[in-house]
């Protein structure tokens, strides 16, 4: 057996799928004296019970640029490290209920035409046709993403692993991490197997990234801004109908988004996993009576179905072969959210030779590209895609704990609103003020805080 490594150039704290494609990103760009450490197994974390699915579809310009890039990755990487995965193309439908969802639909796709992706407007006919098991009566029409589909996490998680490893980068499991220390321009990382010297270090801690961030906070660093939510779903028994028009057409139903209603609709073998985001939504260990344990490794949060009761009643009335199954699985776990729903992905702010690579909602379609722009970061000093949007520094002191806790809620309960332009959303007001604030409000005028 090796020895414990000693020195590096990099060391990436977290296991999760984003860690281990920095790493696999970084080998490939001929950094390969990089290693990874994982407390427990890879995909510990929010990685592990991930529904894996992997839209190409964004409204923001460097996520879509991350998606892109991570599904044509992913379509060849079984292949490229020689490790088998479970990977469904099996295109999706995003519905509209009306015309301001169906324009922002087209805004999407003129986005992605131009990063060379083949969304498509549909009418009602073209959506029966594709999902005959759904009632159109009252949308106006949606869109189509050839792409879209689904992706085993921990297959992926363990391919890039693979790949890392045939490289030369090194990969430590089950030996936390516990604190940093920066001595003479390079950090010493302290860990339960020994302490490993290197010139960069990575936060790649998901939703421990805010712990793993306090350590740098004696060198100009900050509290992670973030928050942990409870995102579940369910799988329902098999669905003789279903699995009949399976076996006949030879392949799945698309990837149904109900983005008005917000809930995803997937087929699972020869049944089907719904996931709601919810606006009754929860967070986790956002108070002192529910402290974050110490290791969250592959649990789950108590099952809550109560609070998706409508939209399982909306999504049966959209698709009513979902209501003929019984449930046989749910899936109720932790995952991170900065303020805007967005990761946190770049220099890490005040902190020299410091990176995150961290907080990521929809990790399992942003992997890839994760990895590659993180690795960017680390040996170029700057990424080819525009990645302000994803930056760490978009944020200063004004977003504290309180105001991460109330944005996170509402993110989350809409993940799937539209954004309009220059529209504000009113959680967490009041937390960055300009020096004239007072006199504004004084003088009569409106709330215009942060």
């Amino acid at each position: 057996m090796a020895e414990f490594p000693t020195t590096a150039r990099v060391v990436i704290i977290g296991g999760g799928v984003v860690g281990v494609s920095s790493l696999f990103h970084l080998a490939k760009m001929g950094w390969t004296d990089c290693v990874l450490l994982e407390k427990n197994e890879l995909t510990a974390g929010s990685t592990w019970h991930a529904a894996g699915n992997c839209p190409s579809f964004s409204t923001s310009w460097a996520v879509m640029n991350m998606q892109r890039y991570s599904l044509a990755l992913y379509k060849g990487l079984a292949r490229e490290v020689d490790y088998p995965m479970n990977y469904h193309v099996t295109g999706s439908i995003r519905l509209a209920h009306g015309k301001e969802r169906m324009m922002e639909f087209e805004r999407a796709c003129s986005m992605g035409r131009y990063q060379g992706l083949n969304l498509e407007m549909m009418d009602l006919g073209a959506i029966k046709q594709k999902y005959p098991f759904i009632e159109t009566h009252d949308l106006a029409g949606g869109l189509y993403d050839p792409d879209d589909g689904d992706i085993d996490p921990a297959q992926l998680t363990q391919a890039l692993a693979k790949g890392a490893r045939d490289m030369g980068a090194r990969i430590e499991r089950f030996c936390p991490a516990t604190g940093v220390t920066r001595d003479n321009g390079e950090w010493i990382v302290h860990t339960a197997k020994g302490d490993i010297r290197c010139e960069k270090v990575v936060n790649a801690a998901g939703y421990y990234a805010q712990r793993v961030g306090e350590w740098f906070k004696p060198y100009g660093g900050r509290t992670v801004p973030m928050a942990t939510m409870s995102h579940q779903y369910f799988l329902t028994d098999e669905i003789p109908e279903l699995k009949e028009w399976t076996i006949a057409q030879g392949h799945k139903v698309p990837l149904l988004r109900d983005v008005d209603s917000s809930y995803y609709l997937r087929q699972d073998k020869y049944g089907l996993n719904l996931g709601p985001y919810e606006r009754n939504c929860k967070g986790h260990w956002m108070t002192p009576d529910d402290p974050m344990p110490d290791d969250f490794s592959f649990q789950l949060y108590p099952d809550d179905l109560e609070r998706l009761e409508w939209y399982i009643e909306d999504a049966m009335a959209r698709v009513p072969i979902l209501g003929t199954a019984g449930v046989g699985r749910v899936i109720n776990g932790p995952i991170p959210y900065a303020p805007d729903g967005l990761p946190l992905l770049g220099p890490m702010p005040g902190v020299p030779d410091a990176f995150e690579a961290c907080v990521f909602t929809f990790g399992i379609t942003q992997g890839g590209g994760a990895g590659k722009v993180l690795a960017e970061w680390v040996v170029e000093g700057q990424t080819e895609w525009d990645m302000w949007a994803t930056d760490p520094r978009r944020y200063t002191d004004f977003a504290d704990q309180d105001y991460a806790d109330q944005k996170a809620i509402e993110v989350y309960g809409h993940e799937y609103a539209m954004h309009f332009p220059h529209h504000a959303w009113p959680a967490g007001r009041n937390k960055k003020l300009s020096p004239v604030h007072d006199r504004i409000i004084a003088a009569g005028g409106g709330d215009g805080g942060v």
